[in-house]
C-alpha cells in the first residue's frame, strides 16, 4: 500500500495529479450520517466523498462501498443516521500532493497490492482539498495525458526506470529478510504443486537443499512421515494452523508447528500457498516437564491429587458415567517401621506398577498421598465385572513383594462409588467412596466394599445423630458417670474417671464409642470435650481433697489453640486445684505434631495438672515417649489384664511395672474384673486398679456416696 506522497523538487514539465484530480462533494466531520445517505442516493455514480474541516484541510474519506457495508443490516441505518460522519469515515486516507507527476504516481501505484488499486485517495494543494479519485482512475487518467504528450511519455519512461530500480532494491531487501528469518518458509505453486520459494531455515529443517526440491514431486523426495512431506504437500483439508510430531532427516521425532496461508492473484484466484513452520520440540519438552511436576507424583509417576481432582470433576458431568475406587494399603506403616522408608518407597513404586497393570489405557490411576491411591474408570461396568475387577486389584496388590531380600506381604482395602447412582457431584462421590473404604477396613481389611443403600442410610442416620448431639451439647442434655480408681492394697478411692453418657430421647442410651467418634468426625469433639471438662471439674470440686478427677483428651482436642485456656477456665470456674486434675492421653498423640503436642502437655504440667499415659502397651507404644516426657502415671491397657493369670500377659505386665518403678512412675491397671487378676496385680506391685470388680461407672449422686464410704 502506498504511503502519503509528497511533491518532488520543482520539475513541473509533466502532467501532475492536480491536473487530473476529480472535484467532488465534500462534507464536514460533524455533519450527520443522513447527509451521506443523501449524497450517495442523489448521485449513483458518486464513489468518494472527502471529509474536510472548516479550514479546508482533509481529515477523512468515505468510500461508497465501505459506507453501505457499514450501515447495512437491520439496525445499521438507524444506528448511523443521527451520528457524526467522523464515525463513518476512514480517518487515515492516503494523501497525494497535487504537484506529483502523474507518471511517478503510476510507477508507485504499480508496486501496490491489486486490492489497493480500488482504494480512494485525496489530492491536496498546499495542504487543502483539491480532489479525489481511486488509484485505478488516476492511472487511467495519467496514461491518457501521457499519450497526448510525447514529452510526458518520455518523462514517464524515465520515472518507470527509476521505479524499476527501486523495485529491484526492495526485492533484494525482501529476499534477504526471507532468507534469514528463523522460521522455515516455503511457497508452493498451486498450479503445478511445485515449490517456488524455499528459505535457508526450511532447508535445515527438511535436511534437503532447495535445488533438489524445485521442480520435483514431494513424494519422490520425502516419506509421508517426514517433515519435508508436511511442508511441501498440499494443505487442502488441513487446519490453517496445526502441530504434528514428524521425523527429521536423521529419523528423530520433532514437534513441528505450521501455518498455511493461501495467496491470491489479481483476479482473486488461489495462486500460491505459503507454509510457515517452526520446530517447537524444546518448548513442548519443557511444557511436558512442567506438566509432570504439576500433575504427576514424582515417586510413582502416577497422577497426583491435582490431576485426579480435575479428572474426577470432568468425569462427573451430565450424561457421563464413572466408577471411583479409593484404595488404602493395609499394614504399610509396619513396612516403614520395620524395613525403613527407602523400602516403603520401593514398595509404593511396585504397588503403582501393579495397579497400572490391572488398569486400561483410559483409566486414571492416582496416588493421593502416603499409601492412599485412587482409580477412575470412565464407565460403570455391570455388577459381575465390577466385582471381578475389584477382586483382581486386591489379589494383585496382596501378592508378596521381594525388597532388598525381604519377603514383604501387605493388603489392600478398596471402597467404590458409582456416578451418578451414588453421588451427583465429584465431592459427594469421593465422600461415598471413602465411606465404603472405611467399611471395607472395618470388616477385616484386604477386601472391597461398594457404596450401597445400607451405607447411605448409615450416613443419613449419622448426620441426624450428629445434629442431635450438637443440640444435646448446647442444651446441656448430657450426663457424666464416674468410675472409681482404687489404691492398692487398701482399696481406697484415690481418683475417679469421668465418662460421658448420652440418653437420646428416641434412641435411648447411646454408648460413648458411637457418639465420641462421631463428634471427632464432624468437629463437635471440641465442644463435647469442653463440656465434659467443665462438668467434671465442677463435680470433683465437692469431693474430698485427696480424690482426683481424670478426664480423657483426644489428639484432636490438643489441636485446638484454645485448649490450654479451656483447661484453665474450667479449673477457675469450678475452684478445683490443678493438682487434682488428671489429663489422660493415648500414645497416638505423639504420632502427629508430636513437638506441638509435647509442648502443650508441658504447659499443662506447669500449671499443676497430672498427665496420664492411657492404654499403654497398645498402638504405637514406644519407650521413647517415656524418655521424652515425664508422665505422672501410666495405665496398663485392659487387654493385658484380662489375660491374667496367663503367663505371657503376666510377663508383659511385670516388665511394664518394673520399667515404671525404675522411673518412679505410678502404675494403674484397667479392666480388673476378678479376684485372681487383683491378686496378681497386687503381687506385681501395681499402685492402682480400675474395673468392674471394685466399682462400675456411677452417676454423680452415687459416686459421692462411694467416695465417702471408701475414701
Amino acid at each position: 500500500m502506498m504511503n502519503d506522497i509528497a511533491a518532488p523538487p520543482a520539475r513541473q514539465a509533466f502532467t501532475t495529479m492536480g491536473d487530473i484530480a476529480c472535484q467532488g462533494p465534500v462534507i464536514g466531520p460533524d455533519a450527520l450520517g443522513e447527509r451521506l445517505f443523501e449524497l450517495f442516493h442523489n448521485d449513483p455514480a458518486l464513489m468518494l466523498v472527502a471529509v474536510v474541516d472548516e479550514h479546508g484541510t482533509p481529515v477523512g474519506l468515505v468510500e461508497r462501498q465501505a459506507f453501505f457495508l457499514k450501515v447495512s443490516g437491520r439496525f445499521g441505518h438507524a444506528l448511523f443516521n443521527r451520528r457524526p460522519v467522523a464515525l463513518l469515515m476512514d480517518d487515515a486516507p492516503v494523501m497525494i500532493d497535487a504537484d506529483i507527476p502523474s507518471a511517478e504516481f503510476t510507477a508507485r501505484a504499480l508496486m501496490t497490492q491489486p486490492s489497493d488499486l480500488m482504494r480512494g485517495y485525496i489530492v491536496t494543494k498546499a495542504g487543502r482539498y483539491h480532489g479525489t479519485g481511486s488509484a485505478l482512475d488516476l492511472i487511467n487518467a495519467s496514461h491518457s495525458h501521457a499519450v497526448a504528450s510525447a514529452s510526458g511519455l518520455k518523462a514517464a519512461a524515465e520515472d518507470l526506470r527509476r521505479a524499476n530500480k527501486r523495485i529491484l532494491r526492495d526485492k533484494l531487501f525482501i529476499d534477504t529478510i526471507v532468507e534469514n528469518i528463523p522460521s522455515a518458509l516455503i511457497v508452493r505453486s498451486m498450479r503445478d504443486d511445485h515449490p517456488v520459494l524455499v528459505n535457508r531455515a526450511a532447508e535445515e529443517m527438511m535436511g534437503c537443499t532447495r535445488d533438489l526440491l524445485l521442480e520435483r514431486n514431494v513424494d519422490a523426495v520425502f516419506d509421508a512421515d517426514e517433515i519435508g512431506h508436511l511442508l511441501l504437500s498440499r494443505a487442502a483439508g488441513r487446519a490453517q494452523a496445526a502441530e504434528q510430531v514428524l521425523c527429521d532427516h536423521h529419523g528423530t521425532a520433532r514437534a513441528i508447528a505450521t501455518r498455511h496461508v493461501t495467496i491470491t492473484d489479481e483476479r482473486g484466484g488461489a495462486r500460491w500457498e505459503m507454509c510457515v513452520a517452526d520446530d517447537v520440540t524444546e518448548q513442548r519438552n519443557a511444557q511436558h516437564r512442567v506438566e509432570q511436576l504439576a500433575h504427576y507424583d514424582p515417586l510413582t509417576g502416577l497422577a497426583n491429587r491435582a490431576l485426579f481432582s480435575a479428572r474426577l470433576e470432568a468425569s462427573c458431568a451430565p450424561g457421563l458415567s464413572a466408577t471411583l475406587l479409593c484404595i488404602d494399603l493395609d499394614y504399610f506403616k509396619t513396612v516403614n517401621d520395620v524395613y525403613g522408608h527407602a523400602a516403603g518407597d520401593t514398595l509404593l513404586r511396585l504397588v503403582s506398577a501393579r495397579l497400572l497393570a490391572c488398569s486400561r489405557p483410559e483409566d486414571l490411576v492416582a496416588r493421593l498421598g502416603g499409601d492412599e491411591f485412587a482409580i477412575i474408570w470412565p464407565d460403570v461396568p455391570d455388577p459381575a465385572e465390577l466385582t471381578g475387577r475389584a477382586r483382581e486389584i486386591v489379589e494383585t496388590v496382596s501378592r508378596p513383594y521381594i525388597i532388598d531380600g525381604h519377603h514383604i506381604v501387605i493388603g489392600a482395602s478398596i471402597g467404590a462409588a458409582l456416578y451418578p447412582q451414588d453421588g451427583d457431584s465429584a465431592e459427594i462421590l469421593l465422600q461415598h467412596a471413602d465411606i465404603a473404604l472405611y467399611r471395607a477396613k472395618s470388616l477385616g481389611r484386604n477386601g472391597f466394599q461398594f457404596f450401597d443403600a445400607d451405607l447411605r442410610d448409615e450416613i443419613q442416620t449419622r448426620a441426624r445423630l450428629g445434629n442431635d448431639l450438637r443440640a444435646a451439647i448446647a442444651g446441656n442434655a448430657l450426663t457424666l458417670h464416674f468410675q472409681p480408681l482404687y489404691s492398692m492394697p487398701g482399696n481406697r478411692i484415690s481418683a475417679c474417671e469421668a465418662l460421658v453418657r448420652w440418653h437420646h430421647p428416641e434412641r435411648g442410651m447411646i454408648p460413648p464409642d458411637q457418639f465420641v467418634g462421631l463428634a471427632e468426625e464432624n468437629g463437635l469433639i471440641h465442644d463435647l470435650g469442653e463440656w465434659v471438662l467443665r462438668a467434671a471439674c465442677i463435680e470433683a470440686a465437692g469431693w474430698p481433697e485427696q480424690v482426683r478427677i481424670a478426664v480423657n483428651v483426644s489428639p484432636i482436642q490438643l489441636r485446638n489453640p484454645r485448649f490450654l485456656s479451656i483447661v484453665e477456665g474450667a479449673l477457675a470456674a469450678s475452684g478445683l486445684a490443678p493438682a487434682r486434675l488428671e489429663v489422660e492421653i493415648t500414645e497416638n498423640i505423639f504420632v502427629q505434631n508430636s513437638a506441638t503436642n509435647r509442648d502443650i502437655l508441658h504447659r499443662l504440667g506447669q500449671i499443676g495438672c497430672s498427665i496420664v499415659l492411657d492404654d499403654f502397651g497398645t498402638g504405637y507404644s514406644s519407650l521413647g515417649y517415656l524418655r521424652s516426657f515425664r508422665f505422672q502415671k501410666i495405665k496398663i491397657d485392659r487387654s493385658f489384664v484380662q489375660e491374667l493369670p496367663e503367663r505371657g500377659a503376666a510377663g508383659i505386665i511385670r516388665a511394664i511395672i518394673s520399667l515404671a518403678q525404675s522411673m518412679d512412675i505410678p502404675i494403674t491397671a484397667e479392666g480388673v474384673e476378678t479376684h485372681d487378676q487383683w491378686t496378681h496385680l497386687n503381687a506385681l506391685g501395681c499402685n492402682q486398679v480400675q474395673g468392674f470388680l471394685l466399682g462400675r461407672p456411677q452417676p454423680s449422686e452415687m459416686i459421692r456416696q462411694s467416695i465417702l464410704t471408701h475414701a
